[in-house]
């Protein structure tokens, strides 16, 4: 890890001390931060963004059930070697875009509008590049970008600088998520979250998400 890269881990725990230490109001404008959501509206495509199946595909198909748009776009979240030993070894059936997709067919999505997108992705930054590449060659002019409230502002900040400039990119949260209720400090994965969030808007600020990947 390079020293500056260090300085940004070292800072996002000095924030999360702070933020601990910090009076529960501060603590839920620090959590409010990470929340953007746009004005809904129909569009070409409605994209899942990779993590937190199943909530996110849940979402989007409701979304498809509403007539917001009349396709769904999974991108190919790398799978790990463990995970593919798992399949290997039929423990597990599916990697996590066919997880994802058997969500959506189960919410009411039928199998002709899922846009299966086939490049591995690792990272937010890597999947919405290839989501604006993949927009920009159907010809779509606006998608609706399904993801936790946690990850919202990174997602908006991403897609302004990685997705074409002509196609725009509403927002849309998972609703019911309890990341909304406030008290992200007290429950250990919403913290980790958190945190995980504001060193990767950090990153993206200073040009080093890469160090990240």
């Amino acid at each position: 890890m390079t020293s500056r890269a260090r300085w940004l881990v070292v800072s996002a725990l000095a924030l999360a001390a702070l933020a601990f230490a910090a009076h529960g109001p501060a603590l839920r404008l620090i959590g409010r931060a990470l929340i953007v959501e746009d004005p809904l509206g129909r569009a070409d495509a409605i994209v899942v963004v990779a993590g937190g199946t199943p909530s996110r595909e849940e979402a989007g198909a409701r979304l498809y059930r509403e007539g917001l748009a009349p396709e769904l776009v999974l991108s190919n979240q790398f799978t790990p070697d463990r995970v593919r030993d798992l399949i290997a070894l039929g423990a597990r059936r599916f990697d996590y875009q066919g997880e994802a997709r058997i969500v959506l067919e189960k919410h009411g999505v039928p199998a002709r509008a899922i846009v299966a997108l086939p490049s591995p992705v690792k990272t937010t930054e890597a999947e919405l590049k290839v989501v604006g590449e993949a927009a920009r060659a159907r010809g779509w002019r606006r998608v609706i970008l399904v993801t936790s409230p946690h990850h919202s502002r990174r997602v908006k900040l991403v897609w302004r600088r990685e997705a074409p400039s002509d196609i725009e990119g509403l927002v849309r949260l998972v609703p019911g998520d309890e990341f909304l209720d406030g008290d992200w400090w007290r429950k250990r994965r919403q913290a980790e979250a958190v945190l995980h969030e504001y060193l990767g808007l950090t990153a993206i600020y200073l040009g080093v998400s890469h160090l990240l990947r």
